[in-house]
Parts: structure tokens; C-alpha cells; sequence
């Protein structure tokens, strides 16, 4: 695992390092650049499921939930200040040096992953050996096939997709088309909102998860969780309804607020949901899982974008953020009545150590562990 996310890093490495000898080079084509974007992503969509697993490779069983914290913080904290970062230094710099820049962060996390000390998880007896193309295949096909057989986790992939249906459009299409009508010109009113979104991620990971679990548990968090994420875009599309086209420090105040809450309800689905993954599965399935997780949640993003582009166009911005958003709170409502997921959710961590297979050994091909 670990020389494949170094070979991730070196191949993101290596792309911004391309891209930044083309840009010093005055060489500029559309078709490169979008190849060079592909390529990253890519490397991005290999490399984030492995760290996600490696996390319970180097922590014990009870620092496993403050690790995804961190991590979570960490990366919110990043998507947060990696643009205004860029911005800042693309002005006295440029962005041949910004590129040249990025190269050589990649290449820093490329070294300090292989410097990493993780230890490889023992194989059971079962586990197939088998290498190149089939195996590659053969991997992907039993993360699909233990995700469906796990009830759980099924059931959360379903409601992971119906958010991710719903969120992605909030920023990607209508949030944009919304500035953009209402209050043209004023492109911070856009800034601040989505970034507001940012810092109400980074509290949810770093604070209100912790303090929610220990106030009322992680079985009622993830739906409070949902219910928080849905509840600031419907609150946002009333708040668009109200203001309309005028008063733009009013908005923004009041999207901000609303905004920072649906963030920080995000981190309390998924820092719970992650931490629960990666305790309950088995170790040498936990890529596969995540990987299918995170496969599950993304071919929906496009069909969202799609849908909330079409609700803003033919009923306006603030009924498609009610509409998103009364997507979110219906999945509230599904999570808290669904027992089978709530009970995994009240395990204590030690008792969710590999559960899925003591619960659903078919899912993995093997039988029980007692």
C-alpha cells in the first residue's frame, strides 16, 4: 500500500512538474493542461482511499476515531487555504513558480510517506494471490460485492450517494448561478460564503464531532449530522427568498452562518462513518471498501449537477437549495430510523474492531471469527 501512494505522490509530482516547465517554457495548450488536471486527479482519486485506510495501519483501535478527526481538519484545513495561499503567491511569483512550487510539496509528501513506518497486514489463508490486470479486477469486484453484502455499509453507501447527489450541486452549479443573478458584480459574496462552508467543516472535524459524541453518542451524531448538512441549504434558499436581489451584506451574513453549519454537519457524518469503516472491516479489505465507497458516492455527482442546474433554471436558485437540502433531511430521518446502522454506530471502538466479519463473514468469503 505504502509504494503505491508513494508512486501516486511521485506521479502528481511529476505531472506539476511537467505543467511548470511548460509554463516557464511559454507553452500554453488547452489539451495539455486538461490532460495534466486528468492525470492528477487520478492520482488523487488512488491515493485518498489508501491514506484513508493507512490510518488504522499506524494507529491502535482507540486513537483511531481522534485520527480521522485529525485527518478530516487537515484536509479541510487545506481545501480551505490552498487557494487563498495560491492566489497570494500567484501575483508576486506567477504561476510558472506557483507550479513549480506545488512540485516540490508533492515531492516532500511523496518522501515523508515512504520515510512512514506502517506495517503490512497479516494475509489470511483465503486471500487470493494474484497479480496485474485480473487481480486488479478481482480486488474491485470484491470491494462492490462487500459493501453489498455488509447491510450497514450498504445502506450508508445509499445515503452517502443521495448526499453527495445533493451537495455537489450546492457548490458547483447553484451557489454560482445564485451569485451571479442576485448579486452580479459581487464575486466575495461568493468567496466568503463558500469559504464559510470551509471553516464550518474545519470546526466540525476539529471540535463539534468530539464534543456532539461525548454529548450524545455516535449513533445520534450521524443524524444530527445529516439534519445539520441539510437544514443550512434549506436555511440558505429561505434566506435567498427573503433578501432577493438586494441587500448583499445580509446574505452573505446570513448564508455564511447557515453554510458553517451544513459543513460542520458534513464532518459529523463522515469522520463517524469513516471511523466505524475502518474499525469494523477487515484489514485486508479495508482498501477495497473505501475505494468502493468513495466509487459509489462519486458517479452521482454529475447526475446532481445536472438535476440542480435544471431546478435552478426552471424554478430558481432558492428552490433548488430546498429542495437539495430537504434531500439531506429526508436521509436524517432514514439514518436515525435504520437500526442495523445505528447499532454498529453504538459500538465502542474495541467492539468494532473487524465486527463486519464476525457479523457478515459471506461478505468476505470466509466464515466467522468468534
Amino acid at each position: 500500500m505504502r509504494r503505491v501512494i508513494v508512486c501516486c505522490f511521485a506521479g502528481s509530482a511529476a505531472v506539476s512538474g511537467l505543467l511548470a516547465g511548460l509554463a516557464f517554457a511559454g507553452v500554453h495548450h488547452l489539451a495539455l493542461v486538461l490532460t495534466g488536471v486528468a492525470l492528477l486527479g487520478v492520482g488523487l482519486g488512488v491515493r485518498e482511499p489508501l491514506l484513508t485506510s493507512a490510518v488504522r495501519a499506524v494507529v491502535d483501535t482507540t486513537a483511531v476515531a481522534g485520527a480521522v478527526r485529525v485527518r478530516s481538519a487537515m484536509a479541510s484545513l487545506s481545501s480551505f487555504s490552498g487557494p487563498i495561499v495560491a492566489g497570494a503567491l500567484v501575483g508576486p511569483l506567477g504561476y510558472s513558480a506557483v507550479l513549480a512550487l506545488s512540485c516540490a510539496v508533492v515531492t516532500v509528501c511523496a518522501a515523508l510517506t515512504a520515510a512512514l513506518p506502517m506495517p503490512a497486514a497479516p494475509a489470511r489463508p483465503r486471500e487470493r494471490a494474484a497479480v496485474g490486470a485480473a487481480s486488479w479486477a478481482a480486488d474491485a469486484a470484491a470491494g462492490f460485492r462487500a459493501i453489498r453484502g455488509v447491510v450497514p455499509e450498504w445502506r450508508l453507501a445509499l445515503l452517502a450517494m443521495a448526499v453527495d447527489f445533493a451537495l455537489f450541486p450546492v457548490f458547483a452549479v447553484v451557489v454560482p448561478a445564485l451569485v451571479s443573478s442576485h448579486h452580479p458584480g459581487r464575486t466575495w459574496v461568493l468567496s466568503i460564503v463558500e469559504s464559510a462552508f470551509a471553516v464550518g467543516m474545519i470546526l466540525g472535524s476539529a471540535l463539534v464531532v468530539g464534543w456532539s459524541n461525548r454529548a450524545v453518542g455516535r449513533r445520534r451524531t450521524v443524524p444530527y449530522g445529516f439534519a445539520a448538512l441539510g437544514a443550512g441549504f434549506v436555511g440558505t434558499g429561505a434566506a435567498v427568498a427573503l433578501t432577493g436581489p438586494g441587500a448583499p451584506l445580509v446574505f452573505t451574513a446570513v448564508a455564511s452562518l447557515l453554510l458553517m453549519v451544513s459543513g460542520a454537519g458534513l464532518c459529523m457524518v463522515t469522520v463517524n462513518t469513516g471511523t466505524v469503516r475502518l474499525l469494523a472491516t477487515p484489514s485486508e479489505f479495508r482498501n477495497r471498501m473505501v475505494a468502493a465507497a468513495s466509487f459509489l458516492s462519486g458517479i452521482v455527482m454529475p447526475l446532481g449537477s445536472l438535476a440542480g442546474g435544471l431546478i435552478s433554471r426552471t424554478s430558481g436558485e432558492w428552490l433548488a437549495l430546498t429542495a437539495l437540502g430537504g434531500v439531506i433531511c429526508l436521509c436524517a430521518g432514514i439514518a436515525r430510523a435504520d437500526r442495523s446502522l445505528t447499532r454498529f454506530l453504538a459500538m465502542p471502538d474495541e467492539e468494532l474492531d473487524e465486527a463486519y466479519l464476525r457479523e457478515f463473514p459471506s461478505a468476505f468469503g470466509g466464515a466467522a471469527v468468534r
